[in-house]
């Protein structure tokens, strides 16, 4: 009688460790979840929350209880490991705007501008802050994080509990979300990018056409001006990319073929 009584008990924990094992890791990484400014505290229980939450819906995705306690901690280092490729996937993908920082301050002149980020720990240019806390900004105004809870939903159709990830699969999505990144990063910067060059081109021929002027003392405050300038006016352009770009490539489509 108490073994029947203690199974389900024991399905459970197990279930429900499986299903937080998962949720935990990946938001322990994701780049709006993980901000140093959420302690750890909150995120944890957090994700103890959603995992009560989301459980009566993925119950039947999840694995029976295995027989010995090898297999119970190869599964859960399984959903660990697969939590780490969805959050990895989210931090890959805003390192775009932090290319795009980058490269915006190297236009401008501000590569001696850094500020100290906390996200990262270390001392970043002001445009990548500037657009990180803005596209994080917009994350949240926007609703992503109902995207995001659905897309782990799906993720357990991408990949089911219990099955280990193929490592060529994992090495060839992770190169193929860091192409992504860059090539995020590249177009985002391209406005500021065009115009800094065009600049550079127009202080070349100032040179030619006035030997006397000091183009090196003019063209510091041009390009600052005018980088500035160009990023304001596109800084709107730039995070609705930013945020398209997530939606079609970082959420899972699979969610739409998900039963509440």
């Amino acid at each position: 009688m108490n073994g029947l009584t203690l199974l389900p008990l024991e399905l459970f924990i197990f279930s429900f460790m499986l299903l937080f094992a998962r949720l935990g890791t990946m938001i322990m990484i994701f780049p709006v979840f993980s901000d140093p400014a959420i302690s750890v505290r909150i995120r944890l229980l957090f994700s103890i929350f959603l995992s009560f939450a989301l459980f009566p819906l993925l119950q039947k995705s999840l694995p029976s209880l295995p027989s010995t306690t090898a297999n119970m901690l190869l599964l859960l280092g399984t959903e660990i490991i697969i939590g780490i490729l969805l959050g990895l996937a989210a931090r890959l993908l805003y390192m775009a705007l932090s290319l795009a920082g980058e490269v915006i301050a190297f236009m401008a002149g501000f590569q001696s501008a850094t500020l100290f980020d906390p996200s990262s720990g270390a001392n970043t240019a002001a445009p990548s802050i500037f657009l990180t806390l803005s596209a994080s900004t917009m994350f949240l105004a926007l609703n992503l994080h109902h995207e995001v809870i659905l897309s782990f939903i799906a993720s357990y159709g991408v990949f089911p509990a219990g099955n280990i990830p193929s490592v060529a699969d994992a090495a060839s999505g992770v190169i193929n979300v860091i192409a992504q990144a860059f090539i995020l990063g590249t177009k985002l910067a391209a406005p500021v990018m065009v115009a800094g060059m065009l600049a550079l081109a127009m202080f070349g021929v100032f040179n030619r056409l006035i030997p006397q002027l000091q183009v090196f003392f003019v063209s510091i405050p041009i390009s600052i001006s005018l980088s500035l300038l160009v990023l304001s006016a596109t800084v709107s352009l730039i995070l609705s990319e930013f945020t398209s770009f997530l939606s079609e490539h970082l959420f899972l489509p699979a969610y739409t073929d998900v039963s509440f």
